[in-house]
């Protein structure tokens, strides 16, 4: 916005009586030379006003990229449901919303990226701020003590030994002291001509922008890490208790073999299958043991806190049985609007825009304003007496004659980094809707994998179910059981996996949708 400003003409020269001063017309035709002619000087300031309506920075053109996005994302799913007000929350898991809430507000990373959008946004007062007059107090006091027979006492016959008798009986000092107090009020401005100054305050504010989508990148980063690590630790709990289970299976199993190699039942070669079977599984144990504790301190971390790496984290066990809010059908494009990632990637372009604007406008003239009034006086009682007063007022121009070439060189270097600014731009916008699309078909996918592993669950169920009753019925061979029982341990652990997968795919669908498919309620 530009501000009006209204210039009056000087009004003519009156005397002390109010009325017009007359004299010849040679001292009319001079007073008339020194009189300033306030028409020229109208139009040189109006045009000053409108250059500083104007910014150098070029056209901000949509890249091409973004031009041959479809409008829809055909992948998703064809069923009609909502997003919850808060997008984690879908998974239906009080436990989780709970840790979640906690890491958003212990998370260390999140306090970095929070204190980093302070600094920005104080970068971004310290470049307005010359838009503005500067104003500055001063008081001061001075006290100078020089011998006589320098400067002007040398010149006016001072020796400096005080013995002198100049005319008139004076004795003239050997030293001058001298002791001066003054108080002022200065400012200085800057006439933003050319848009320099606002062109760097709308570089800085972009920036702050860009930094806050920042912030929710790290947000939603900080989410998922915490979703993800609690996934996994329902996935190693449950599997180390599956494990555990067929190792007491293979234990039973090894012993009824032994037993009926000893009747030559079976042959050794069976034996050995079955021992190095047992000893394969009891092996994973350890190793689940110690991936079960790098994830509970994986999750410490997150949550900001120190937990022993042995300490129990509770994951109820209907972690493994979430039910997920369904995904609309034609998810529009537009939705790659709120990624963070895509909205701090167009802050930082318009930001390298405007610095071009910047860096061109250091090629021409800057003009200044400063001023100052106050008092001044030898007694410091003296100080408040308007008889005391003095004021200065000025204006400087300075232009850039000859510099090197850095000015050009630095329009040069601006460019360039738009350039990089724009192609990460496209990068981006093309990076978010192929991991938007991928995303929702692999979410699509594991729903399937997923589905056909419940069906050889209820199987494999049904199966151990009618070897367990054939053998209490005796009709039934208990090997035939155990047997029945190991692949449902199997079947299990692979359910148990692809719940993992499949709550991470729907994690990816959040992460690459930037959040929820609906504006949220709480924000990201």
């Amino acid at each position: 916005m530009v501000e009006r400003v209204l210039i009056e003409p000087e009004s003519r020269r009156v005397g002390e009586s109010g009325k017009k001063t007359s004299g010849s017309p040679a001292r009319r035709l001079a007073d008339s030379q020194k009189r300033p002619h306030t028409t020229p000087l109208l139009v040189a300031c109006l045009c000053a006003l409108t250059l500083a309506s104007c910014s150098f920075a070029p056209r901000l053109e949509q890249p091409q990229a973004a031009q041959t996005i479809p409008e829809r994302f055909e992948q998703a799913t064809a069923d009609d449901g909502t997003a919850q007000p808060l997008w984690w929350h879908g998974f239906n898991d009080p436990v989780l919303d709970q840790l979640v809430d906690t890491a958003l507000v212990r998370n260390l990373d999140l306090r970095v990226a929070v204190a980093r959008v302070d600094e920005l946004q104080s970068q971004y007062r310290i470049a307005r701020a010359p838009l503005f007059p500067s104003v500055q107090a001063s008081v001061s006091r001075d006290q100078q003590n020089t011998p006589a027979n320098t400067g002007l006492g040398g010149q006016i016959g001072g020796d400096g030994d005080g013995g002198g008798e100049p005319t008139g009986g004076f004795a003239f000092p050997d030293r001058f002291d001298f002791t001066t107090y003054s108080a002022s009020l200065g400012f200085s401005y800057e006439i933003d001509f050319w848009g320099r100054v606002r062109g760097s305050k709308n570089a800085a504010l972009r920036e702050f922008f860009a930094s806050q989508a920042d912030l929710r990148t790290a947000r939603i980063g900080v989410i998922a890490e915490t979703i993800s690590t609690y996934f996994e630790l329902a996935e190693r709990e449950r599997t180390l208790a599956l494990t555990q289970e067929n190792v007491d299976l293979l234990a039973e199993r090894l012993e009824l073999t032994q037993q009926r190699y000893e009747r030559g039942l079976v042959s050794s070669f069976e034996l050995y299958a079955i021992e190095q079977e047992f000893e394969e599984a009891r092996s994973n144990l350890p190793l689940l043991e110690s991936q079960l504790a790098e994830a509970r301190g994986r999750l410490s971390v997150l949550l900001g806190r120190y937990q022993a790496p042995l300490a129990t984290v509770i994951v109820p066990a209907q972690a493994q049985a979430f039910n997920l809010e369904p995904i609309p059908a034609g998810l529009p494009s537009e939705l790659l609007q709120q990624r963070p990632d895509v909205v701090a990637a167009a802050q930082r372009l318009e930001a390298a825009r405007q610095r071009i604007g910047v860096a061109r406008a250091e090629q021409f003239p800057s003009f200044s304003l400063t001023g100052s009034g106050g008092t001044q006086s030898s007694a410091l009682s003296d100080l408040v007496q308007t008889s005391q007063r003095l004021w200065l007022f000025g204006g400087s121009l300075t232009a850039p004659i000859f510099n090197g070439g850095a000015i050009r060189a630095n329009i040069r270097a601006s460019w360039a980094r738009y350039e990089q600014q724009a192609a990460t731009y496209e990068k981006t916008v093309l990076t978010a809707f192929k991991e938007v699309e991928s995303a929702l078909i692999a979410y699509q996918k594991q729903q399937e994998q997923y589905a056909f592993l419940q069906e050889s669950l209820e199987a494999a169920r049904d199966n151990a179910e009618a070897q367990e009753q054939r053998f209490i019925r005796g009709v039934g061979d208990y090997l035939a059981f155990l047997d029945a029982r190991r692949n449902l341990v199997r079947i299990e652990t692979s359910v148990t996996a692809s719940q993992r997968a499949l709550a991470a795919a729907r994690l990816a669908v959040h992460r690459a949708l930037g959040g929820a498919w609906i504006e949220e309620q709480g924000g990201v």
